[in-house]
């Protein structure tokens, strides 16, 4: 009778992809179908080392060794760092997608794939932290610390992560592989400077530790943006200030912009403008969690200062909205005949002619207080005839109306005229007052107004110079190959060397209609190898 197989148990912060991938070695398969068949039944399913699925057809030997499929979840992937900001309904189906036979669009419905950092998360490992999981453990292995999305450098060492070149979208089929020095990319960014490098731990730790909160809570979007706007409102409302704070912040985004996957970062101040702009105003959509670490950690410098203010603010809002149900529950408006009673009204006369030379007076849109002193009556007279005359109070009305629109268009007009630069919601914040009555009262002439005006919004695809980026990717990878090979008029490269060489070209080739230049350089670089 065969011996059953040995089932390896979990070494200190790994991740699940590379127990398997020692099982696998361990077992002696030569190819991955027959390590997924010994773990899920079938050689025919598929996972990946990021956000593994098909975890509920695990075999029930290595639940029993290795925990259920949700502990696997939010203890041994990067999920718990991806959740924190999102739904409950949405984590919800992310930890189901994963339990599932394929994880689907699990990416896009947490807003990776918008997100502008990357969907793809390579394996990444520290040397040091190799060298020493040999000495101990007899063999490297894939530290969980290090496969979170923005964690650049180790957080023992310090050292830059090494990026794998294995399982990347271009780089063949999956396999289960360890760490080892043959496979990592051989050109890495620069060592970052001593800013740099305190930038990137702060993030680092701030992403540790929203790993840690994820896993028993989640932040409610809109509580999350206003405590963003509380903290921005203390440092300043003024327009000068607001310049000066775009200004700390993308001088902060520009110390870790030239790291992977910070690529995308604002790094001038209209840009800042803007990204703040969009973290502060009503959530409209899914955002990847390394947008709200990198204002956090801009803005509170820690994690657990910004949750302290989330805290307390939640807390108020509560205490708001049971006082006001308990005022509300206290102070019950008494019925009408409860009125009729408590309060004896006195029948009033006006003569005739008084009477019609005060409607008079109001339907040529007389001012109130004017009539009150001509006529020798009340205010509260005044209302009342007006009220009691349909046709009058309309007419009235009316007439008020014109009036207004012709004072507050031409207001806004020379608001619009004085600063002809500005975008529609900077002039709202200098004038909301009068803002407020138009949309009110005149929106349709204030909408078309205000589409003549700069938007203000960065962003959006129509404004990218496409034909400047396809230049400029071409001139990315002509210096890379020139600096990694010097002379490459005869060189004969293959796809795999070419893309781990520039590892953000998969990214940017996946819509087919940009960058034609690049994509006829990338084939006749290949068609020498071919």
């Amino acid at each position: 009778m065969a011996q059953p197989d040995a089932i390896l148990r979990w070494y200190n912060d790994e991740t699940f992809f590379s127990l398997c991938s020692r099982q696998h070695q361990f077992l002696g398969h030569l190819d991955t179908s027959s390590t997924l068949k010994w773990l899920f039944g079938s050689p025919r399913c598929s996972t990946t080392h990021d956000l593994p699925s098909n975890l509920c057809s695990l075999d029930s030997r290595m639940t029993a060794c290795w925990g259920d499929a949700t502990s696997i979840i939010l203890e041994h992937t990067i999920l718990p760092l991806l959740i924190p900001f999102q739904s409950r309904d949405r984590i919800d189906n992310a930890v189901l997608a994963m339990q599932s036979p394929s994880i689907g669009s699990i990416k896009y419905s947490l807003g990776l794939v918008t997100g502008r950092f990357g969907a793809e998360h390579p394996l990444k490992a520290c040397t040091s932290c190799m060298r020493e999981d040999r000495l101990t453990c007899g063999a490297a292995y894939w530290h969980l610390s290090h496969q979170y999305p923005g964690v650049v450098l180790c957080p023992v060492h310090e050292l830059l992560l090494k990026e794998c070149i294995v399982n990347r979208q271009w780089s063949g089929r999956f396999k289960w592989i360890l760490p080892s020095e043959e496979l990592f990319e051989s050109d890495s960014p620069p060592y970052p400077s001593d800013a740099a490098k305190n930038a990137l731990k702060k993030m680092s730790e701030a992403i540790l530790d929203l790993v840690h909160d994820g896993k028993s809570r989640c932040f409610d979007p809109d509580s999350v943006s206003n405590v963003y706007k509380d903290a921005l409102d203390l440092l300043g409302a003024s327009f000068e200030i607001r310049e000066r704070t775009a200004n700390s912040f993308a001088e902060y985004a520009s110390l870790i912009q030239p790291y992977p996957p910070y690529t995308s970062l604002p790094t001038t101040p209209s840009k800042a403008s803007a990204f703040i702009s969009q973290m502060t105003r009503k959530v409209r959509g899914r955002c990847h969690p390394l947008k709200h670490l990198v204002l956090i950690t801009w803005l509170f410098d820690r994690l657990n200062m910004f949750i302290d203010q989330y805290d307390a603010r939640s807390k108020a809002g509560l205490l708001t909205k049971f006082s006001n149900a308990a005022f509300a529950k206290n102070n019950l408006q008494p019925t009408t005949s409860e009125m009729n009673t408590l309060v004896a009204r006195r029948p009033k006369k006006l003569k005739p002619q008084l009477r019609v030379a005060i409607l008079e007076n109001l339907i040529k849109g007389e001012a109130k207080d004017k009539i009150c002193s001509k006529f020798r009556v009340s205010i509260s007279t005044v209302n009342r005839l007006l009220s009691s005359d349909r046709l009058v109070k309309t007419s009235r009305q009316e007439k008020q109306l014109r009036k207004n629109l012709r004072t507050y268009r031409a207001q806004w007009n020379s608001v619009i005229k004085e600063n002809s630069q500005m975008s529609t919601k900077e002039l709202r914040s200098r004038t909301p007052n009068l803002y407020a009555w138009l949309y009110r009262n005149d929106r349709d002439w204030l909408l078309a107004r205000n589409s003549e005006l700069p938007c203000g919004r960065l962003g959006n695809y129509s404004s990218i110079d496409w034909d400047k980026r396809d230049i400029e990717l071409q001139n990315l990878i002509l210096s890379t190959m020139h600096r990694a090979y010097g002379e490459y008029d005869q060189l004969r490269i293959s796809k795999t060397a070419l893309f781990s060489l520039v590892p953000s070209l998969s990214r940017l080739l996946e819509k087919r209609t940009h960058y034609p230049k690049t994509r006829l350089l990338i084939r006749e670089l290949l068609q020498r190898t071919g």
